[in-house]
C-alpha cells in the first residue's frame, strides 16, 4: 500500500482624547487662510477575508491643503496636519483601531503612515504631525478683492495588521472616525523664511473629517494536508484502518462551515477505490469516514453552504483547526503493489 494522495480546492469556500485647540495669528500675514480635506472621505480597505489579515492588506488616501492670501504682502506659509487615535482610542496611534458597527467591543487594528514610513500622529503625542515646511506664498494681485493661493498635497499610508488580534476579528462593518476634535490643521505665515514654521505655534482649531473602514466577511483557508499511510499488509488482513490529521484550516471567527470529501471516482459518499500502478487493474476499496472504525460516520460530497449533508461541520476561530479523517479498507486481498487515490476537499461556507 502507498500513501493516500491529497489534494483540495477551496471552492466555496479615561479620558476623551482631543487635539488642543488655539489659534495662531500671523503677525504679518494676517489674511492668509488654510483648509485641508482628505481626497476621498473614506480610506476603505474594502472586504477583508482570512487570506489578508496582514500588513499587506493596504490602501493610500491624499490630504490635499490649499492656502488663500487675500493680503497685499508675499511671503511664506508651512502647514500642519496632526491626527489622534480616532473614535475608537482617541489616546492610541499605534495601533489604531476600527471598532465594529454592530459590537464595538470587536476591534480591527490598522496604521496610517506619512511617507518614509513615519508613523502619522500628534505633536505632543506618539507618531508625527505633518510638516509641509515653509512654501512661497504670493501676494494678491493688486487689484480689490483678488486673492492667490497655494496647495499641496501628502500620501497618508494606511495598512492592516497582522496581529493585535485581527485574526480573531468576526465578520461585520467595522469604522473608525477621525472627526471633531480628532484632527487639527496648523498653519503659520510669515513675510520672513525663518519664521514661518507652523511647529513653533499653539495647534490650530481646524479639522478636517474623514473615516476609516473595513468589512470583514466569512471566508475559510486550507493552510496545509497531510497523505494517510494506510501502509503495508498481507493479503488476507482484513478491516484495514488510518488516520491522519488531514486538514489544517482557518476560518473566520465565528463563522460556520461544511466540509466535503470526494474522491477521483466523484463517490458521494466517500467511497473510493486505491488504484494500483501500470498495468495492474485491481482495484482496492476505501471509505472515507468523520469518526474511528469499521462503522465510523462516512465523510462525502453532499454539504452545501446551508446544510452539512453527509459532511462535517464547524465553526471557525480565526486561528488554525485540524480535522482528522478516517480511511477503512475491507480487504487487502489484491495483488501485490502500491495503491493510492486523490481525494479533493473542498470547504463550503
Amino acid at each position: 500500500m502507498k500513501l493516500l494522495q491529497w489534494n483540495y480546492c477551496l471552492c466555496l469556500i479615561s479620558m476623551a482624547f482631543w487635539l488642543p485647540a488655539s489659534n495662531i495669528q500671523a503677525a504679518t500675514m494676517p489674511r492668509v487662510d488654510c483648509t485641508a480635506s482628505m481626497s476621498t472621505s473614506t480610506i476603505n480597505f474594502g472586504n477583508v477575508t482570512q487570506a489578508n489579515f496582514n500588513d499587506a492588506n493596504s490602501t493610500t488616501a491624499t490630504l490635499n491643503y490649499n492656502c488663500t492670501n487675500r493680503g497685499i504682502r508675499s511671503g511664506y506659509v508651512s502647514v500642519c496636519l496632526a491626527v489622534d487615535g480616532g473614535s475608537s482610542a482617541p489616546t492610541v496611534v499605534y495601533p489604531r483601531y476600527m471598532s465594529n458597527t454592530t459590537d464595538n467591543t470587536r476591534k480591527l487594528a490598522f496604521t496610517m503612515k506619512l511617507p518614509n514610513d513615519i508613523l502619522w500622529g500628534t505633536r505632543r503625542g506618539d507618531g508625527s504631525e505633518y510638516n509641509s515646511g515653509p512654501i512661497v506664498m504670493p501676494r494678491r494681485p493688486g487689484f480689490l478683492g483678488s486673492q492667490s493661493s497655494i496647495s499641496g498635497s501628502v500620501i497618508i499610508n494606511a495598512s492592516l495588521l497582522s496581529k493585535n488580534g485581527n485574526s480573531l476579528a468576526t465578520s461585520g462593518s467595522y469604522i473608525a472616525n477621525f472627526n471633531g476634535g480628532h484632527t487639527a490643521l496648523t498653519f503659520k505665515a510669515e513675510e520672513d523664511l525663518g519664521s514661518a514654521n507652523c511647529a513653533t505655534g499653539d495647534q490650530d482649531d481646524d479639522r478636517f473629517s474623514f473615516t476609516v473602514q473595513a468589512n470583514v466577511i466569512d471566508s475559510c483557508k486550507i493552510n496545509t494536508t497531510s497523505d494517510i499511510n494506510l501502509g503495508s499488509h498481507p493479503a488476507n488482513e482484513t478491516d484495514i484502518l488510518g488516520n491522519s490529521n488531514a486538514i489544517n484550516m482557518t476560518c473566520t471567527n465565528e463563522a460556520s462551515y461544511y466540509i466535503d470529501l470526494t474522491p477521483s471516482n466523484d463517490n458521494t459518499n466517500g467511497a473510493g477505490v486505491l488504484k494500483g500502478s501500470g498495468s495492474n487493474t485491481d482495484k482496492v476499496p476505501y471509505q472515507l469516514r468523520s469518526t474511528a472504525g469499521t462503522g465510523g460516520k462516512i465523510w462525502g460530497n453532499t454539504a452545501t453552504t446551508t446544510d452539512v449533508g453527509n459532511g462535517v461541520p464547524g465553526i471557525g476561530s480565526g486561528v488554525f483547526q485540524t480535522q482528522t479523517v478516517y480511511v477503512t479498507v475491507p480487504s487487502a486481498d489484491f495483488k501485490p503493489d502500491n495503491y493510492s487515490d486523490t481525494v479533493t476537499i473542498r470547504v463550503n461556507y
